[in-house]
């Protein structure tokens, strides 16, 4: 009876949901290397989250809700895209270390924006970060100025980073 009682009560400890600590340090003074992501399980997708940084977290799951990745100016006005400067402050704050930890980001719109970034930093080594890239497979929707595809993730990477310099 105690056992199966004890059982229990450590199954229902163990269902309630985790709460997510905020260190009173920053995550870059407490460790001298970049701050690794945390993967966090809410709903139904995995989320990826970097410890002391809440910026990078807001912007990553900003990029990673919207139902597809925009240039810079979208529509027939010629519109500055809210998703676009998303991905500008992304590639401001973020390291080469964490935008290499976003390839493997279960998003393909975080992924696709990560590599893009890669490849403005640090662009000799991009045929590095693409080896690096997770799902290259994955569907992906684009709106390109005013005109709106869907394909592959490798195919909209290929042609952004490498062709485009062409």
């Amino acid at each position: 009876m105690h056992r199966s009682l004890f059982f229990l009560i450590l199954l229902l400890a163990s269902c309630q949901q985790a709460k997510e600590v905020q260190p009173d340090i920053p995550c870059h003074l407490r460790y001298p290397h970049t701050c690794k992501p945390l993967v966090v399980i809410d709903g139904t997708k995995p989320d990826v989250k970097f410890l002391g940084n809440q910026q990078l977290n807001k912007l990553t799951h900003y990029l990673a809700m919207q139902e597809q990745v925009e240039s810079q100016t979208i529509g027939f006005s010629g519109s500055f895209s809210e998703v676009y400067q998303g991905y500008e402050a992304l590639q401001q704050q973020a390291s080469l270390e964490e935008l290499t930890l976003l390839l493997r980001h279960p998003s393909p719109n975080v992924r696709y924006y990560a590599l893009l970034g890669l490849a403005e930093k640090d662009p000799q080594n991009k045929t590095t970060y693409y080896q690096q890239l997770a799902g290259k497979y994955d569907s992906l929707n684009t709106l390109n100025g005013c005109v709106g595809s869907s394909g592959e993730l490798w195919e909209f990477v290929f042609y952004n980073v490498f062709e485009s310099e062409e």
